[in-house]
């Protein structure tokens, strides 16, 4: 009964890769969406004022 409290199950601990390409995938290409919208907003805010001091 001991021993299974003192185990600590690691799983499948191999060479392979640990994140599948796919998933990485999406992951930059919703990073690069986010990165670009974000952009996209500060630009628009940014050209929707006028600098009285310009």
């Amino acid at each position: 009964m001991m021993d299974l409290l003192l185990a600590i199950e690691l799983g499948d601990v191999g060479t392979k890769s640990v994140i599948p390409l796919a998933d990485l995938a999406w992951f930059v290409a919703g990073l690069l969406l986010l990165t670009g919208s974000t952009a996209v907003v500060l630009w628009w805010n940014r050209r929707s004022h006028i600098d009285p001091f310009a």
